[in-house]
């Protein structure tokens, strides 16, 4: 355990949070209405065992890493890769981590000047057939606008597209 915080009132009784890490897997355990000390670090305990011993933590997607690539129109350079800021772990039931599917969808037209804090499509991320988790994809890198000539010939090409 690297964390604790515990209290105690005579109306929620006695009260624990605790965080631990084992095996790069982080879990934080809240025990509420304790009827004694030990009573709690005893659930705290039970929780966190339980946790560590019937789920994974896995890296499912590297922040900054290139996912896709995508045209930008009226952009002075093209394409641009698009990516998640962050790293994105998943806590799964054991056994259910291997399961893991991504899928990428990046809007179609995506027109310059882009930072890199603009939405650009979405990561879904699927265990088994529920999707776990919706991220936001950015690009990775921003995207200045081309010249006029650039911007003059994509707009056109953009009223035939």
């Amino acid at each position: 355990m690297d964390g604790l915080k515990t209290g105690h009132t005579d109306t929620a009784g006695y009260c624990l949070v605790t965080s631990a890490l084992r095996d790069g897997m982080r879990l934080i355990s809240v025990v509420l209405g304790s009827t004694s000390m030990k009573g709690r670090e005893n659930a705290s305990a039970a929780l966190l065992n339980y946790g560590f011993t019937f789920y994974d933590t896995k890296l499912v997607v590297k922040g900054g890493a290139k996912l896709a690539e995508s045209r930008v129109w009226k952009a002075a350079t093209s394409p641009v890769d698009v990516g998640i800021r962050d790293d994105l772990y998943i806590t799964l039931p054991r056994g259910e981590a291997n399961d893991i599917k991504t899928s990428v969808e990046v809007q179609p037209r995506l027109i310059a000047p882009l930072a890199r804090e603009t939405d650009v499509g979405q990561l879904r991320v699927v265990a088994g057939n529920q999707t776990v988790a919706t991220l936001p994809l950015h690009p990775l890198s921003s995207v200045a606008a081309g010249g006029w000539w650039r911007r003059l010939i994509d707009t056109i090409r953009l009223w035939f597209a």
